[in-house]
């Protein structure tokens, strides 16, 4: 139907829009990027663009030039395809994911918040913001992220690695003890280990960081029985034992008055006259 279309209008560019995602699905990805060529750049003064601010189309060479790895020119049509239409939320998570990936969770957060305003159920959007959070401190909005995802797909194994990270390496998660969030670390973790893609050749840290979070639980464990062993000697250093016992007061002489004004009865020891 498309190139029907095309036929009765050569330059009728969402025709050509979807001839080149028919390619692009089909592995062609040569004549994808001929077609979109055509739709965006054009060739010459004699054949300018079809339709140069055409958002789907940046959108969709920015997917064959990140396939191809070519990181600098897909950054650039994501962002542009984000210019002219702010609601295409596959471009914003593929730019963010670009940032999370270089350390830049202040510039993704907010792409994955719009991305999350536009598509509420977008479920790799709400993963990323949750791990952007986590790198920006916010730990209790990052939790609520991940464990939104968690209760909309179980058996998605990226949210345990994210939630093992974030129990792991947080400096506090509100209502949740270090020692507890250490367990819950791992428990994530080996979740994870056991729910991941096996990918041949692949880098995988789960068993180190698995390591690394039983060795924190061990630090905690020790620093918890310390802190119990000195409160526990607090009190005796407080009352040394063999003290002697306090010397009782003097006994007044006979005849005085005490404070009350009586007189002191005599002592068995003076001698009556």
């Amino acid at each position: 139907m498309a190139q029907e279309s095309l036929k009765k209008n050569p330059d009728y560019s969402p025709a050509m829009v979807t001839l080149s995602r028919d390619h692009y699905r089909a592995r062609r990805l040569d004549l994808a990027l001929y077609t979109l060529k055509a739709i965006l750049d054009g060739d010459g003064p004699e054949n300018p663009p079809r339709d140069k601010n055409n958002a789907d189309a940046r959108l969709l060479r920015g997917l064959i030039l990140k396939e191809q790895g070519n990181r600098p020119a897909a950054i650039d049509e994501f962002e542009k395809a984000i210019a002219l239409r702010p609601d295409l939320v596959e471009a914003r998570v593929h730019l963010a994911a670009y940032f999370l990936e270089s350390g830049n969770a202040t510039g993704a957060a907010p792409l994955l918040e719009g991305a999350v305003r536009y598509d509420s159920d977008h479920l790799l959007a709400h993963l990323n913001l949750g791990d952007a959070y986590r790198l920006l401190g916010k730990t209790a909005e990052a939790r609520r992220e991940l464990e939104w995802v968690q209760k909309k797909d179980p058996q998605l194994a990226q949210v345990h690695y994210n939630l093992g990270l974030l129990f792991l390496f947080s400096d506090s998660v509100p209502g949740t003890p270090p020692a507890q969030a250490t367990d819950l670390a791992i428990t994530e973790l080996e979740q994870y280990k056991k729910m991941r893609p096996r990918q041949a050749g692949s880098n995988d840290d789960t068993d180190e960081l698995i390591t690394r979070a039983k060795a924190k639980k061990a630090m905690l464990e020790a620093g918890a029985a310390e802190s119990a062993a000195q409160t526990s000697a607090a009190p005796a250093a407080a009352k040394p034992a063999g003290t002697a016992p306090a010397a009782p007061p003097p006994a007044a002489p006979a005849g005085t008055k005490d404070a009350g004004g009586m007189t002191a009865a005599p002592s068995a020891a003076t001698p009556k006259k």
